[in-house]
């Protein structure tokens, strides 16, 4: 049996900095010990701390300072092992929409269950298992769905959430509000399955709840009671009213319980006199729990031969740890399989995920076919001269504008969205972020090849290009090297840039500031000290300034008729005139490769280091 303990748990902010910095309470004697089979709620009114309570206990916390002593099993939390005996399903479902009930799960077994110790059918068996206990058997093939097009509910869609962290079989697992927006029914499902799963899987189980109906109050084993700041309440559900009876707070005939204790304890901002009364309330309420303690030293230990569960589930299953399909993984690496492993399978995932998403593959490649249609007969007609000099700059200045803005742009929400699964996969040990970020370009970077190279090959014959092998190829490697900038400047923004709001306006801006300092807006040569270094990190001008290169050099137009310097008698006259003759045409190619490397670079360390979890222990 394991046992879970928090002696004087406290939690402190610095709000501000320097001279002005003040530190905050934001808990503050918080005592407690839960038992294996256990189900405890964590309530309060809105700014109680109960997820900042959930978020201490499970080692989850961003900055502040932990106080008090947290015991699991008798021992201090051990940093190795902790992340791995508690499982942490978050208040908001981060899923892949595109995969079914069943493959989310199995995913998260393949992540996390050692390859090495489990076979692909020990893997099936437990996730059978699991999908059988939490009632999603009938729904397993069903899309997870998303808020455009929702497939699973709002509770199908928890239950899932729950069984990617059962499915390893944890010791502990901790909810934050996992009833939040399902309907009555929906959530006390989710309640009895929390209780099944503590009882049948014989391990400790807490969540914190807003506001439950008295039927899942009552589910519950155990309360922690909370006001801002601190505790009122710490034990069975069933003593709860009995003792809020006996210092003076009498719950009414009917009334639900947890309405009824909520309302005492929240503070009533709605003017003077509600807002003194209340606080001198919760005043009282903290100062009687204190007593109360002091009088009952022994009310947070376990008594022995006693059982303070609920257990109105009817035969207890507990399940057999020394069956191979429940090995205790507490003392295994941090990562259960080697990189290639983790690789392979996120590969798998993303092609599946990509495949399964059809309109924006069909809208890639409609697009692609009608750009170079587009572009293709409005510089189809040949011209001379200084008018031809004038159409292939406006074409290949196009192109690279084509290469640039429908790439990056449309596949921002896309990483988004891998980004958030990632965050919650990651808090779990689930794989490396290299393999991660590696299996993602080894998916879009072919796929942007592809549908880019039929507008490439459209374009280049359409408009009548210089057509020679040497020239075609040149050609098309120096504007993959830009598809590959692209997508390297869309997966920077995506992991830097704190939502996706903020990442969709600013990424078109950069690009627009890329293509204005590209070498045909502005003149490189015409910028002043101040912004000129904006061409040595914009892709976009060493793109251009090869392909214009490539085309022109050796081009001679015809400049008979023309009036003076009104004609550019050579391509090499042209290049020189847009002052993109600085490097070389493999130069730029170099150069592309060099940044788009740097994109990546950046990106990986963006997404190891700056978006890292700042918890205590892991």
């Amino acid at each position: 049996m394991s046992t879970f303990e928090f002696k004087d748990v406290g939690f402190k902010v610095q709000i501000g900095t320097g001279k002005e910095a003040t530190t905050k309470t934001i808990l503050s004697g918080i005592n407690g010990m839960v038992k294996s089979g256990e189900l405890v709620a964590i309530i309060g009114s809105s700014g109680a701390g109960k997820t900042t309570l959930l978020n201490v206990l499970s080692g989850r916390i961003m900055g502040g300072d932990v106080e008090g002593e947290i015991l699991f099993n008798g021992q201090p939390r051990s940093k190795k092992t902790f992340k791995r005996d508690v499982a942490y399903v978050e208040q908001f479902d981060l899923l892949l929409p595109t995969l079914t009930a069943r493959e989310t799960i199995e995913f998260a077994a393949d992540f996390r269950l050692n390859r090495s110790e489990f076979t692909q059918d020990m893997k099936r068996e437990r996730v059978n298992d699991v999908l059988k206990s939490l009632r999603l058997s009938d729904i397993q093939n069903s899309y997870i769905g998303n808020e455009q097009k929702k497939v699973l509910s709002g509770g199908e869609r928890k239950r899932v959430s729950i069984g990617c962290e059962i499915v390893t079989t944890p010791k502990m697992l901790m909810l934050d509000e996992p009833t939040s927006g399902l309907d009555s029914n929906s959530s006390y499902m989710i309640a009895k399955l929390m209780k099944e799963i503590a009882v049948y899987r014989n391990l400790i189980c807490i969540s914190s709840i807003h506001q439950p109906s008295s039927k899942i109050f009552y589910t519950f084993d155990k309360v922690i009671l909370m006001v801002p700041g601190g505790v009122v309440f710490f034990g069975s559900t069933k003593d709860s009213l009995f003792y809020f009876d006996s210092i003076g707070y009498k719950c009414p005939p009917r009334a639900n319980p947890a309405d009824f204790l909520i309302d005492i304890m929240t503070i009533d901002y709605e003017n003077e006199d509600n807002l003194q009364t209340s606080l001198d309330r919760v005043e009282h309420l903290k100062k009687s729990w204190a007593e109360y303690v002091q009088n009952n030293g022994d009310i947070y230990v376990g008594k022995e031969g006693t059982d303070s569960s609920n257990n109105s589930i009817e035969s207890k299953q507990i399940i057999d740890s020394t069956n191979p399909l429940y090995t205790d993984m507490s003392d295994r690496p941090d990562f259960k399989n080697n990189w290639f492993w983790e690789f392979g399978i996120l590969y798998k995932r993303q092609w599946i995920r990509v495949m399964r998403d059809k309109p924006i593959l069909v809208a890639q490649f409609l697009g692609a076919i009608m750009t170079f249609l587009l572009v293709g007969f409005t510089f189809f007609r040949r011209s001379v001269g200084i008018v031809e000099a004038q159409s292939k700059v406006g074409l290949l200045n196009l192109m690279v504008i084509n290469m640039t803005f429908p790439v990056a742009i449309p596949i921002i929400p896309v990483l988004f969205e891998e980004r958030l699964v990632m965050f919650r996969e990651r808090s779990s040990g689930s794989y490396r972020m290299s393999a991660f970020l590696i299996s993602i370009l080894a998916t879009y970077i072919p796929i942007s090849f592809v549908y880019n190279f039929i507008c490439l090959l459209g374009v280049y014959f359409l408009t009548k290009l210089q057509v020679t092998a040497g020239k075609f190829w040149t050609y098309i490697a120096l504007f993959f090297a830009t598809v590959l900038n692209s997508l390297g400047y869309a997966f920077l923004f995506a992991a830097l840039t704190p939502n996706m709001a903020i990442a969709q306006m600013y990424a078109p801006l950069g690009l627009t500031l890329f293509w204005v300092y590209g070498g045909v807006v502005a003149n490189s040569d015409s910028t002043t000290r101040a912004i000129s270094w904006i061409r040595f990190i914009n892709y976009n001008y060493f793109s251009f300034m090869g392909v214009l290169q490539n085309e022109m050099n050796g081009k001679v137009f015809d400049c008979s008729g023309a009036d003076g310097d009104a004609c550019y008698p050579t391509g090499e006259s042209v290049v020189l005139a847009y002052s993109l003759n600085k490097y070389s045409i493999w130069s730029c190619f170099g150069i592309l490769l060099g940044m788009a490397a740097g994109y990546y670079i950046l990106t990986y360390f963006a997404i190891r280091y700056k978006n890292k979890p700042k918890y205590i222990l892991i």
